[in-house]
């Protein structure tokens, strides 16, 4: 029977060992104390009956204590894989809600785009009214009237009568009857006026030298202005037999050789949109008086007629609006459109400047006179000006030179 083969005062443990771990450990260390005894492994040379010696207890004791901490380790080890395994679960449930709360972000912000749409759709009453007057927001006109400086006069003989010469191209040229620029100026300002403007001529010059490639040349602004002012116009008559519209270009130089500019009063400078068609440059940073741009021969040729004839009061015309068809078939407005050296308007800003510089008066027709809103009442074909246009500049000029009442 078991009974009789168990030593005594150990207690049976084969029924509940596994659900006590620790009577486990108490039965090996009983079962090695029995091992030792049959082995007569003792020190003291005593038999297994008696006592155990002490180095006996003390090695027993010691492999105790290793079962022990290996036991607790084992036990240690189980416990932190429970935590892992928990960890990883609530690691996994917090992706999820971080997905869900990006999706709501997102239908979030659909819903507000979705909100603000319908109600950028639905507007509101902005309080535009097709019908006010908007005059007062127009841009002012540019002008800048410069009163002849009396002791310019002294020694001038005044005859009485108020004789003024026209230069320039289309705007006078176009028409020399009784409803031209230049009669239409006499008849408002009482005065005598002479009509010496040449058709399709420029401001500036094209060429630094004049070549009979381009006779249009002889007929610019300065070159004008060199031959009234020393009363040679051999240039001008040779250029005159070479241009396309030599009748009207003739007409103009037989006026201009018939004044007696001693006895002239003002002349009256007016060139259109022509140096803008043909992308002349607008003006030379080191050369202020660089014929072949806009500026250059504007203010060289004032500068030459206050020097040769101080008496004579100088006006100068900006061009009006104008908008015209190129080469391609293409609408040009230039009022928009920069060919290379500016828009129209940057034209009349620096012709402008050049007045005001040289002590001038100027008016500003493109503001002032015939601005956009004036296109199609007063012109012809875009930019030539019809009998309406001229009538409002002519009448424009009398009332700021003159200070003719409306």
């Amino acid at each position: 029977m078991a009974d009789s083969t168990r030593p005594s005062g150990i207690p049976d443990t084969n029924g509940f060992s596994d659900d006590f771990p620790l009577l486990d450990e108490t039965v090996s260390e009983t079962d090695l104390f029995s091992e030792e005894a049959a082995d007569g492994a003792h020190p003291s040379g005593k038999r297994s009956g008696g006592r155990p010696s002490r180095a006996a207890a003390s090695g027993a004791g010691r492999r105790r204590k290793k079962r022990r901490r290996r036991t607790r380790h084992a036990s240690a080890g189980r416990k932190g894989t429970g935590r892992s395994s928990s960890g990883r679960r609530k690691q996994l449930n917090r992706s999820d809600y971080i997905h869900l709360g990006i999706l709501a972000v997102i239908v979030l912000m659909f819903l507000i785009a979705v909100i603000r749409l319908i109600i950028w759709n639905i507007g509101e009453d902005s309080g535009y009214d097709p019908n006010a007057d908007t005059s007062e927001f127009d841009t002012e006109p540019q002008d800048y009237i410069q009163p002849m400086d009396e002791s310019l006069l002294a020694g001038h003989e005044d005859d009485g009568v108020e004789t003024i010469v026209c230069l320039g191209n289309a705007p006078f040229a176009d028409e020399r009857g009784s409803a031209g620029l230049a009669e239409l100026i006499a008849q408002e300002c009482g005065a005598v006026v002479h009509n010496c403007a040449i058709p399709d001529s420029y401001l500036s010059m094209k060429y630094e030298a004049y070549s009979d490639s381009y006779p249009a040349d002889a007929l610019s602004l300065y070159l004008v202005t060199a031959s009234l002012c020393g009363g040679d116009y051999t240039l001008m008559d040779y250029a005159a037999g070479l241009v396309e519209d030599q009748e009207g270009t003739r007409a103009a130089l037989d006026t201009l050789k018939s004044v007696d500019f001693s006895a002239v009063d003002m002349i009256v400078i007016m060139y259109d949109l022509n140096d803008y068609m043909d992308d002349r440059p607008v003006m030379d940073e080191n050369n202020d008086i660089n014929l072949i741009t806009w500026n250059g021969a504007l203010n060289a040729s004032i500068q030459l007629i206050q020097q040769t004839f101080p008496h004579i009061r100088i006006v100068v015309l900006s061009p009006a609006y104008g908008q015209f068809t190129d080469e391609n078939g293409n609408l040009i407005n230039a009022d928009t459109e920069d060919l290379g050296n500016g828009t129209l308007p940057d034209y009349v800003l620096h012709e402008i400047d050049v007045a005001m510089a040289n002590g001038v008066s100027i008016i500003d027709n493109y503001y002032g006179a015939v601005s956009e809103n004036q296109a199609a009442e007063c012109l012809t074909d875009g930019w030539h000006l019809n009998e309406a246009g001229r009538r409002r500049i002519a009448q424009r000029f009398a009332e700021l030179i003159f200070l003719v009442e409306k």
